[in-house]
C-alpha cells in the first residue's frame, strides 16, 4: 500500500472517531436534559415548560405592582424564546375580576368563543404606550368556576 493510501485511511478513521464522539455527546446531552411535567419539556428551559418566577417579577413586566384585590392561589411562570411571556395564574371572584380589569385595562373586552378550549372568556389588548417593564400587550383568559370564582391566566408579553 502506498503512503498516500495509508494516510487517507488514517484521516478517514479519525473523522469516523470524531463523528462517534459528537454523536455520543449529543445523545448524552439530550438524555441528561431530563423531562419535566410535560412530555418532552426540558427542566429549566423557559422556551418549553417555562420557569417559575416570583409574581412581583411577572407583574413588573406589565407595570403592575400587585395582584388584584382578592386574588388567591397565584402562580407565575416565565416563557422566553424569541418573545417573552409571563403567565400569571390566579383565582378571583368574578366581580373582582371585572373591577380590576376595568381599572387597569379599560379597553380590554372579554369575549366568548376563545381558541383556548378551557377558556370561557378571553381578550387581548395592545398596550399604548408599551409597559416600561417590557410588555407590549396582555392576554387574559378566564375559566368560570362553579362557586362564583374564576381561574384567570393573565399573560403580558412582548414581540
Amino acid at each position: 500500500m502506498s503512503r498516500t493510501g495509508g494516510r487517507a485511511a488514517g484521516v478517514g478513521g479519525l473523522v469516523a472517531a470524531l463523528a462517534l464522539v459528537c454523536l455520543g455527546w449529543a445523545v448524552w446531552a439530550t438524555a441528561s436534559a431530563g423531562l419535566d411535567e410535560g412530555e418532552g419539556a426540558r427542566t429549566g428551559d423557559p422556551r418549553s415548560a417555562g420557569v417559575k418566577v416570583p409574581c412581583r417579577e411577572a407583574l413588573r413586566f406589565a407595570d403592575q405592582v400587585r395582584l388584584p384585590s382578592g386574588a388567591k392561589d397565584a402562580a407565575c411562570v416565565m416563557h422566553h424564546g424569541i418573545d417573552t411571556l409571563y403567565d400569571i395564574r390566579f383565582r378571583i371572584a368574578r366581580t373582582g375580576l371585572g373591577a380590576w380589569l376595568g381599572e387597569v385595562y379599560p379597553g380590554l373586552e372579554l369575549r366568548t368563543g376563545c381558541v383556548q378550549e378551557d377558556a370561557d372568556r378571553c381578550g387581548t389588548l395592545t398596550l399604548d404606550p408599551y409597559a416600561e417593564g417590557g410588555a407590549v400587550a396582555v392576554e387574559v383568559t378566564v375559566r368560570d368556576e362553579g362557586d362564583g370564582r374564576a381561574l384567570v391566566h393573565y399573560r403580558p408579553f412582548d414581540t
